[in-house]
């Protein structure tokens, strides 16, 4: 979900049938860039245009509207410069260019090992940026890395968690009632090897943490002085939803909730760490674990027109 473009397709991609598995907070915030993406190729009824028409009107939208919300925030809010310029990259930049990278990888096979691996060092960069920013006046409590007795801990980690898994199993029902299928990205996206798992439990980990840090520990307090912490909590979890268009809208709108129900522990619990470990433990189980339970029900791609011969659903699992 990563916004930068990579070089030509031809070069990262190969046949290959993605796995069955589904879904977990953000399966898991994914750089599908790096998978690769033809710039130079006319799309879209556009002569000579090096993208199509769609992701530059969304790239154009995002950048005009980073222009207004940045001083809005600087002037309007009266936010410090610094904190400004990383909100308006948190909710108009980056979900911008997630939306626009969309159209760009649909129907392209995607390499998961180099997607993986890309996003662990852009959620870092997006982690540690957000942790120096946050807590370069108020210290770790700052971006909510509040200590809490275990007991109380493991409860609303647990509780999290389930009520995580239970948001999945729930959006199941939604789409196998609606005659719906997963995202072919999504279901590209999913791990099937050995190596392929063990690199995805570490995106897990790395998604528990760098996200939560930036949507949750930084955007939320920062966000609650202008609009209260109820209004912040509303605002970034609908912006963490947009973030994962490649899901698609039901996909959205699971990751809206999801991020709702972390925000909500976070500002409960007064502390960042539960949603952390429900986070990390979400998409560990629903990825790793139950992907396969939580498809929707046989034929329900069919229904959606996409026919069950093909490659996407075809899948030997590797080893």
């Amino acid at each position: 979900m990563r916004p930068e473009c990579g070089p030509s397709i031809a070069s990262r991609t190969r046949k290959t049938t993605p796995p069955r598995a589904a879904v977990g907070v953000d399966a898991v915030g994914v750089d599908m860039s790096r998978n690769g993406i033809d710039m130079t190729s006319p799309t879209e009824g556009a002569p000579g245009s090096r993208l199509p028409r769609s992701v530059r009107a969304l790239l154009v939208a995002g950048a005009a509207l980073f222009c207004v919300v940045q001083p809005a925030l600087l002037f309007g809010a009266g936010l410090p410069l610094l904190d400004t310029i990383a909100l308006a990259v948190l909710l108009v930049a980056m979900p911008a260019f997630a939306l626009a990278q969309v159209p760009l990888v649909a129907g392209t096979p995607v390499e998961r090992l180099p997607a993986y691996w890309s996003s662990i060092a852009t959620l870092w960069m997006l982690g540690v940026a957000c942790w120096l920013v946050g807590t370069r006046s108020g210290g770790p409590a700052a971006v909510g890395m509040v200590a809490m007795p275990l007991g109380p801990l493991a409860v609303w980690s647990v509780g999290l968690t389930l009520a995580g898994l239970a948001t999945l199993v729930v959006f199941r029902a939604v789409l196998g009632a609606a005659g719906a299928s997963e995202s072919p990205i999504l279901r590209q996206l999913l791990p099937r090897s050995g190596q392929e798992r063990r690199v995805f439990a570490l995106l897990s980990l790395t998604a528990g943490v760098c996200e939560e840090l930036a949507y949750r520990g930084y955007a939320i307090p920062i966000l609650a002085t202008t609009m209260g912490s109820p209004g912040a909590a509303v605002v970034t979890s609908l912006v963490f939803g947009i973030l994962h268009g490649y899901q698609g809208l039901l996909g959205s709108m699971r990751t809206a909730i999801m991020g709702g129900i972390l925000a909500w522990g976070f500002l409960a619990s007064g502390s960042l760490l539960p949603a952390i470990i429900a986070h990390a433990l979400i998409d560990l189980v629903a990825g790793l674990l139950l992907g396969e339970r939580l498809l929707p029900p046989d034929g329900t791609s069919e229904r959606a027109g996409v026919a069950q011969d093909d490659p996407l659903f075809s899948e030997t699992r590797e080893p």
